[in-house]
């Protein structure tokens, strides 16, 4: 969804990207407290001067070989011992960077405020400069090494429709698989789907797609728009850095091609489609 996507992807001059978050999860350091965070900050605090603790995310893993559940509850009894983990956000001075860390995961958010989405490459770098930083904290702590065993990329995109001000009751121009219908007489006042798509590399399983979409308000103007995101979660062939990046960027690379062939061609006009159509 990038201006200038590489490798004949899908290519948009103006992407409706408002966020993306790459994020490698890995076995638990056990070693790594909370009281370990100021030391870490202060390697950080030139790239990101405001802090904020924030409660840990719980582990998320993509399995396979049995049916999905439907998304039920969940309620989770715990008792712990000693003070819980935390997840601390580090924040740029302009709120548009932030890297997430805790005792089992590294997370990088590129977030839209003034300027225009900067290309997954320039987000996927900064979270090289986070992983370096971090694993030379760690190194010096004497306090264990990264062993990846999950990756996720989510793309967040706030889709607004020129000429109408009920993007709810048009998703028709924005989603190619969705068709009006007419016949029912009335207005289509929102939509709100989701789907799960089963990725496999040589056959074999190794990730999913996660696509919802759902209307919203846009948080400055309160205009209604479109939310869609696309999120790809799975595991490294490898527990190592360079497999964990290589699975990022086909994580990226596969919601770009979602993105493009889910939404409408009257949007990739709007949105600038630069690349050769499919």
């Amino acid at each position: 969804m990038s201006a200038a996507s590489p490798s004949g992807l899908p290519s948009f001059e103006r992407p409706p990207v408002t966020e993306v978050v790459l994020s490698l999860q890995f076995d638990m350091l056990s070693e790594l407290k909370n009281a370990h965070i100021g030391y870490l900050w202060s390697r950080f605090r030139d790239r990101y001067p405001k802090v904020q603790e924030q409660p840990s995310l719980e582990p998320s893993f993509e399995t396979f070989g049995t049916p999905p559940m439907a998304q039920q509850p969940s309620f989770r009894f715990e008792q712990f011992i000693g003070v819980p983990a935390t997840r601390y956000w580090f924040e740029t001075a302009d709120d548009t960077g932030l890297c997430q860390v805790q005792n089992d995961r590294i997370i990088h958010n590129w977030r839209k405020r003034e300027g225009d989405y900067p290309r997954y490459e320039y987000v996927r770098a900064e979270l090289e400069k986070d992983l370096n930083t971090f694993e030379e904290f760690l190194v010096a702590e004497d306090l264990g090494s990264l062993r990846f065993n999950q990756i996720e990329v989510s793309y967040i995109n706030t889709i607004d429709l020129p000429g109408t001000d009920n993007p709810h009751g048009a998703v028709e121009q924005v989603i190619s698989t969705w068709t009006r219908l007419d016949g029912v007489g009335r207005d289509l006042e929102d939509i709100a789907f989701r789907a799960r798509f089963l990725m496999s590399k040589d056959g074999v399983p190794n990730a999913r797609l996660h696509v919802s979409l759902a209307p919203a308000l846009e948080t400055t103007t309160l205009n209604r728009v479109v939310r869609l995101d696309m999120t790809y979660r799975g595991k490294p062939e490898s527990n190592d850095r360079s497999s964990a990046m290589k699975m990022l960027d086909e994580g990226r690379a596969a919601i770009v091609v979602a993105f493009a062939d889910m939404t409408t061609p009257e949007m990739h006009n709007h949105w600038g489609r630069t690349d050769v159509q499919r």
